[in-house]
């Protein structure tokens, strides 16, 4: 027994041996320093999105029409948590979503300047008798959007004007654009909603950026992570002497997921 204290003392008060413990102590209290600012750095950034979100959720939608006359909507969105979205939200496991856009528009045009056609022909609707119909068409391409349209009206003329049912087919191509951003220095999220289509207004938005820092999405990433790998390793090793020295080589590498954040 007293032995084995004068071997573990020895090792212990062996200079080469002090300098390799000495390593580990500093490497070990810079972890814990990285560690640390890492979660001051968490804390603050809850106060901004906490701050932010307020101010999103007061925000209203503006419409307005840009440069190149398409209908745009703008509003401020909602940086939120996994957890604060478990009653909303349901995700494929190992797939959480990253962003969530929803919206809805109110389409209100007046189509003019359409050439009108009068055909004689003979039209039976309920009983009624039509020898003429009024016909007109009108095709529209935008920049990215379309519309087709064509009307047919059968009428006839005795001591007045009767009309009978309409025919109208309308065939629509509409482009909407919506992107969620995020400003860097302030962290305020923006959605803006875009169409060329004429008449387009975004009359309601959400527009959601999943908080990548939160506890349950960085649980699921760690999940993914791989604890080893095969590859070029750069680093400090202990050489057969027990001195510590710089190393370039092949090897395999370990990261418990524990030293991982």
């Amino acid at each position: 027994m007293i032995l084995i204290i004068k071997n573990i003392i020895g090792f212990l008060t062996d200079p080469k041996n002090t300098r390799m413990f000495l390593m580990v102590g500093i490497g070990l209290l810079l972890f814990l320093l990285l560690r640390q600012c890492n979660q001051t750095e968490l804390a603050k950034g809850e106060v901004v999105r906490f701050q932010n979100n307020l101010v999103a959720a007061n925000d209203t939608i503006l419409n307005y029409v840009n440069e190149k006359g398409e209908s745009v909507g703008e509003i401020k969105g909602l940086s939120l948590t996994l957890e604060e979205l478990r009653d909303s939200l349901e995700y494929e496991k190992g797939r959480p979503p990253i962003t969530i856009i929803k919206y809805q528009t109110v389409i209100e045009e007046v189509i003019v300047e359409v050439p009108v056609i009068t055909r004689d022909t003979i039209i039976l609707q309920d009983g009624n008798s039509f020898n003429s119909i009024l016909s007109f068409e009108s095709d529209s391409i935008w920049s990215k959007s379309s519309r087709s349209i064509n009307v047919n009206l059968p009428y006839k003329f005795t001591d007045s004007l009767i009309f009978g049912t309409a025919s109208v087919g309308l065939k629509q191509n509409i482009w909407l654009d919506a992107t969620l951003s995020q400003d860097m220095k302030t962290k305020e999220i923006f959605i803006k909603l875009t169409s060329d289509y004429p008449g387009t207004t975004f009359n309601s938005t959400q527009g959601i950026m999943i908080d990548r820092k939160s506890k349950e999405f960085r649980s699921l990433q760690m999940q993914s992570r791989k604890q080893f790998g095969f590859g070029l390793n750069l680093g400090m090793g202990v050489t057969g002497t027990g001195d510590f020295t710089p190393y370039l080589g092949i090897g395999v590498s370990w990261n418990p997921k524990l030293l991982q954040w």
